[in-house]
């Protein structure tokens, strides 16, 4: 039963980006696009009708069956490749990524150094020195025979 469950999991996952309707592919482009309308702003959250009329120009391109990258390239053509929201990580746009992935390569690094110091730290027992009478140190003796005896005792027991 699992692996018919995981199975159609699986199918419905991999079909979704397929079946996605038109409107879907459009409002996801138009979330990855600044708007060449509105300034600081995505193409879906642009209120102009500009805005709206290029939407809607997306989802049109969708409709033909243009794929995602077919629509970017376009965008990039008509508006300049500023119209991305963030650049791609290729080519000169990748250059953009350096830093954050260095800041956070160079995070990692730092915190696995420190669990590291963490792990390795060693507590050194100091040295106890512990004087007893041979009174106590009978008594001693005598209560750990006990523990001993009573020990092995519980062992004995089924």
């Amino acid at each position: 039963m699992r692996v018919i469950a995981a199975v159609a999991t699986c199918l419905f996952l991999l079909a979704s980006p397929a079946a996605a309707a038109p409107e879907d592919v459009a409002n996801d482009i138009s979330n990855e696009i600044m708007s060449p309308f509105c300034d600081g702003v995505t193409l879906h959250d642009c209120p102009s009708q500009e805005a709206l009329e290029l939407r809607d120009r997306i989802e049109a391109w969708v409709s033909q069956g243009q794929s995602r990258t077919q629509i970017m390239s376009h965008l990039e053509r008509e508006f300049g490749a500023g119209i991305r929201a963030a650049p791609p990580a290729e080519g000169a746009g990748f250059a953009v990524w350096l830093p954050p992935l260095a800041a956070l390569a160079a995070g990692a690094a730092g915190a696995w150094a420190i669990v590291r110091k963490w792990s390795r730290r060693t507590h050194t027992a100091l040295p106890v020195s512990v004087t007893m009478t041979s009174e106590e140190r009978h008594r001693l003796d005598h209560e750990l025979a006990m523990l001993r005896t009573a020990a092995s005792r519980e062992g004995e027991r089924p």
